[in-house]
């Protein structure tokens, strides 16, 4: 059920996002979206997602812990099998919130890019995505995933900062 949660979740605000821009297309308000916020909706409908997809628990193969601690993952490099599901536990012990977010290096700079955007705008930095879980401080989530491959991409935590500090690690999907 979490699962459609997610897609329905993900679904309405793309349909939210589209809306608005037609919306000021129509009256001719494009370029007057509050800093950026066109492009911020347009990057939410935009992502494809190659390398794999949300899953049940009931599939999982392997379950992979993840600790967050002073701006740093405790691993840095995973290799996935193609086809595997993995239950990942995201642990953040830090008084700060982090994400964990699967990607290309191409998805990831346009989160960080949806990010920064966000935190420009005073908006929640939250992620709403199948690919990514937002933890808060001292808190402890999951992420369900199931690997397509062969493809090699990253896990990042995207918030403004975190990425360049090296939160950050690669995972490589093999056949």
């Amino acid at each position: 059920m979490k699962m459609i949660s997610i897609f329905s979740t993900t679904a309405v605000f793309v349909s939210i996002a589209m809306g608005a821009v037609q919306a000021a297309e129509t009256m001719g308000m494009q370029g007057n979206m509050p800093n950026g916020m066109q492009s911020v909706m347009e990057t939410e409908m935009e992502e494809e997602l190659t390398f794999g997809e949300p899953a049940m628990s009931s599939a999982v193969d392997r379950t992979i812990t993840v600790t967050l601690e002073d701006i740093a993952y405790d691993l840095k490099n995973l290799d996935i099998k193609n086809g595997e599901t993995i239950r990942f536990i995201i642990v953040n012990k830090d008084e700060i919130e982090h994400e964990f977010t699967l990607g290309t290096a191409e998805n990831q700079a346009a989160d960080r890019a949806k990010m920064a955007q966000q935190a420009e705008m005073g908006m929640s930095m939250e992620m709403s995505e199948p690919n990514s879980v937002s933890v808060g401080e001292l808190q402890t989530k999951e992420l369900i995933w199931t690997f397509k491959g062969p493809e090699k991409i990253e896990f990042s935590c995207n918030v403004p900062g975190h990425y360049e500090a090296g939160m950050k690690g690669d995972i490589i999907i093999r056949n």
